[in-house]
Order: C-alpha cells, then structure tokens, then sequence
C-alpha cells in the first residue's frame, strides 16, 4: 500500500524561529547544510571541506538506511556517464594523479543533487517555504561574515579588497535573504530592512574591486524582478532603473571606471580595453580557442588545463584555469564531456516540470542560479562549489516527489 505525503509548497508563513525549531529541524538541517557549508567555504576551504565530508558520510548514512531511495533515472545515468567519461581523461592526462583528487572532489559536491533529493522524500509533509527561509537566514550570515571582515580588514593600510575578502556568496543568495526580510518583518520596518540591506550589500560588493561579484548580484536582481513585478511597463522600469544603477556605481567606484576612463584618453584598440575590463579573461579565453586541447573529444584531464599554453597571461604568470565554466569544461573533458555536463543540468531543471511553487518562489531559485552562472562565466570554473554544489542542490530542493511516491 502506497503512503501518501503531501508537500506544501504554498505560502504557509512560518516564523524565521521556527525555520530552526520547527518539527523535524535535525531533517531539515541536513536537508540545508550544502548552503550553510558554502558559507564555511567562505571562511577556509579546509574548513569547507572538512564539513561536506562529514555532512556527505552522515546523509548517506541515513539514506543507506531507508534503503529504498529512488533517483530520477535520467539525471543519475547523466551523472555516471560523465563520471565514467571524466576517469578516463583523468587516466589518459599528462598528470592523473592530480586530475583523480581533483574529479573525486566534483564527485562528491555533484552528488549533492542526488542526496538532496532523497533527503525532500524523507522529510514529511516537506514545506518549501520552510526551506527558502532557512536558505535566507544562510544568506543573511553570509552577508554579516562578509560585511565584519570588510570592515575589519579595511582598517589595514595594506588592505586589498579583491584579494581578501569574497562577497560571491551572499550576491547570489540576495534573492533569498530579501525574501526573508519582507516575508518576516511587516511594513515599513520590512521595507527599511530590505533597502537597508541591499544599498549595504552593493556598496560592499562596488567597494571590494570585484566586477564579477557586482555583475552577479546585478543578474540575480534582474531576474528576481521579472518574477515579482507582474506589470510589464513597471518590470522594465524597474530593470532599467537597477542596470542605470549598477552601470553608475561601476565607473564611480570599480576598478573598471578607471580602465574606461583612461581608455578614453588613450589610444588603446578595442580589445585591449575588454582585456583590462575583464582582468585578461578575454585574452585567455581568445587563447583557449585558438590553442584547443590536443584532443577535442577527450581533452586533457580535469584540472589539467593550467599545464597548457591558453592559461598563460604573461611570461612570468599563469592562471590554475580558464575562469569561464563552458570553455573550462570543454578544455578539460572534450566535445563529449561538455556535453554530458550540460545534459546533467538539463535532465535537472526537466526534473521540476511536476512542482508547482508559486511565482515568487520559482524566481528565487531562478535569480540565483543566474547569478552563480554569471560568475562562472566570468571566474569559476565547472567544478566550483557553486557550480558543482549550489546549483544541483537548489533543483532537486524544488524537485519535491509527487503525493502518490513512496520511499
């Protein structure tokens, strides 16, 4: 006899406290740790590691238990194929050993999507809502840890933002930290709370050097908007007005007001502009296409591409990879793991056709994996935690089973 488990996914409106408190709270921590350890992630990578790991061996801990966990079939013969695919460049690379430690990695952070998604059947009567605020209170500590270390470290004559501190992490989960604050706090309190917040969090991410991270939290607004303003004349309103914004603070205060400004005195041709605009990305990437890997199909091992010619900038440096996830993955796994790679995600996003979270909710998730896949085309690499984690996480959290699905 099939147990029955219903999902609400409606607006239910529990308490920030009971987000933590509420009835199965040790399910749902588990459930959220992939969001809270990319905070750690934030604080050392050591530390990062360390507890993925452990929140990897206690989930499938508990999962071997229930012993009947199902996984929708396309997504996992996508994720063993590219696996399979990945061992055999890493054990035809000009370093295996290195490529191993370095896939065995992506492993375990791609696995995320498949114990994710056993964990939201587990859980009943699994409430979505539920679930977004806790990932809102993960983005509201990612802002307050970044913002303290800021402050503290800009008291240092020697402080250089865009070396020390990172403010990706809370820029791609704003979305989900202002929904919070107008779901928890009422009126105008709310309202004070969120501009508060957001005018703090753009002037910190202008302020830390990093057109990556602006460009980020610039995407995921742009997408939360077209979700939450149903008037089209007002929704372009609106999205004008946020890139006039951005586009302002950027030549007011970012590194890439400067580069223009000096541009418009100089006699430089276009592409050496776009060069110091993007930090060399462009000359790498121009690189990467002119030098393709040896063996297009294969290509030259996970974590192999900084071996190779495309990564270098100059004579004396050279990059660990190609900061673009397209170009990254292609280099390092060939035409067929690329495609493999980007079939994975697909099979993921195919997987949420039967949910049915309202509008607001949907455009939380869409606005951050926007801006994750901004940053990845502009930094980190496909096997970044935010790539290899977040996203595969934040699909299978929307990919809640049907009432009739037992475990």
């Amino acid at each position: 006899m099939k147990e029955k488990r219903t999902f609400a996914l409606g607006r239910e409106n529990p308490s920030w406290a009971d987000a933590f408190r509420g009835e199965h709270s040790l399910l749902y921590g588990l459930l959220l740790a992939p969001v809270f350890i990319v905070l750690l992630y934030q604080v050392g990578r050591g530390l990062g590691n360390t507890s993925y790991v452990l929140y990897w061996l206690t989930a499938v801990a508990l999962l071997v238990r229930k012993r009947n966990s199902v996984f929708p079939p396309a997504a996992l013969i996508l994720f063993l194929a590219l696996l399979a695919w990945g061992t055999l460049s890493a054990a035809l690379s000009i370093n295996p050993d290195g490529a191993y430690g370095k896939w065995a990695q992506y492993a375990l952070l791609g696995s995320s999507y498949f114990v994710t998604w056993a964990l939201v059947r587990i859980i009943p009567e699994f409430n979505l809502e539920r679930a977004i605020r806790m990932i809102g209170i993960a983005g509201l500590l990612g802002f307050a840890y970044y913002a303290a270390r800021f402050l503290i470290l800009s008291m240092s004559p020697d402080f250089h933002p865009e070396l020390q501190v990172h403010g990706l992490v809370p820029a791609y989960l704003a979305p989900f930290a202002l929904y919070f604050l107008w779901q928890t706090f009422k009126g105008q309190p709310g309202v004070v709370l969120v501009l508060a917040y957001l005018a703090s969090l753009i002037l910190l991410l202008v302020f830390s050097n990093s057109l990556t991270e602006v460009l980020t939290l610039a995407a995921a607004l742009a997408v939360l908007v077209f979700f939450v303003v149903p008037n089209k004349r007002l929704l372009l309103l609106v999205l004008g007005g946020v890139a006039l914004l951005f586009v302002v603070l950027i030549l007011l205060f970012d590194p890439a007001g400067h580069v223009l400004s000096q541009a418009e005195h100089s006699h430089e041709d276009w592409f050496t502009v776009l060069n110091q605009l993007t930090s060399f990305r462009t000359q790498l990437w121009y690189q990467a296409i002119t030098i393709p890997p040896p063996n297009q199909w294969l290509g030259v091992g996970p974590s192999n591409v900084g071996l190779y010619p495309p990564v270098v900038i100059t004579e004396t440096d050279r990059v660990g990879h190609l900061h673009n996830l397209l170009l990254d993955c292609w280099y390092e796994l060939g035409v067929v793991g690329l495609a493999l790679y980007v079939m994975f995600y697909g099979a993921q996003i195919r997987s949420m056709r039967s949910t049915s979270p309202t509008s607001r909710q949907r455009g939380l998730l869409y606005a951050a994996v926007a801006g994750v896949l901004v940053a990845t085309m502009l930094e980190q690499s496909y096997r970044s935690i935010h790539a290899a984690l977040v996203v595969p996480f934040l699909f299978a959290l929307y990919s809640p089973a049907r009432s009739d699905t037992r475990l």
